[in-house]
């Protein structure tokens, strides 16, 4: 593209800073408010707006393309960067690291399996832990897991869940951010 043309041409959305990046739903089950979480850090936005899930599966996947800035040892979170900066958490259950707090690095988690560690690069859809949602309930805690933006950068434009309504299942678009 030449001078003029960049000086008096049309902007695409990408060169004007206005590409979209959807934010799929890490798992099956129903999308529901974050004010629907019993947890204050959540249900408040502290740490940023998104969405949460009640999973009807325990399969999580990547909700975004990007790299693993986490995955807590613990097996109950972890966390995404998109090349754009955009970086996602997801948080399995409420209170979950409890299961795995005092634990012995050299035994087993209890309810959760890893399939992926901080630094690997991810596509949305692959696989990063596996929760026994039967076993997170027995142990007496809720298993709705909030899917959060935690950069207060950027804004979220709309809630594709708000349309949608229902059940969906993992990979489904869920939150357009701009």
């Amino acid at each position: 593209m030449g001078f003029f043309s960049k000086l008096f041409g049309k902007k695409n959305k990408e060169s004007a800073g206005e590409q979209s990046l959807y934010i799929c739903s890490p798992a099956d089950g129903e999308v529901v408010s974050t004010s629907e979480v019993k947890d204050e850090t959540f249900s408040q936005n502290m740490i940023g707006k998104g969405f949460a899930l009640k999973p009807s599966s325990g399969e999580f996947v990547s909700p975004i393309d990007g790299e693993l800035t986490l995955v807590a040892e613990t097996g109950h979170a972890f966390s995404i960067k998109h090349a754009n900066g955009i970086e996602i958490l997801v948080h399995i259950g409420i209170d979950t690291v409890n299961m795995n707090a005092n634990r012995d690095t050299n035994t087993p988690l209890k309810g959760f399996k890893l399939f992926a560690k901080a630094g690997d690069k991810v596509n949305v859809g692959a696989p990063i832990i596996t929760a026994d949602l039967d076993a997170i309930k027995k142990a007496g805690y809720d298993t709705i897991t909030p899917v959060i933006v935690v950069n207060n950068e950027f804004s979220t434009n709309k809630t594709i869940a708000d349309i949608l309504k229902g059940q969906v299942t993992k990979t489904t678009k869920i939150l357009e951010i701009k």
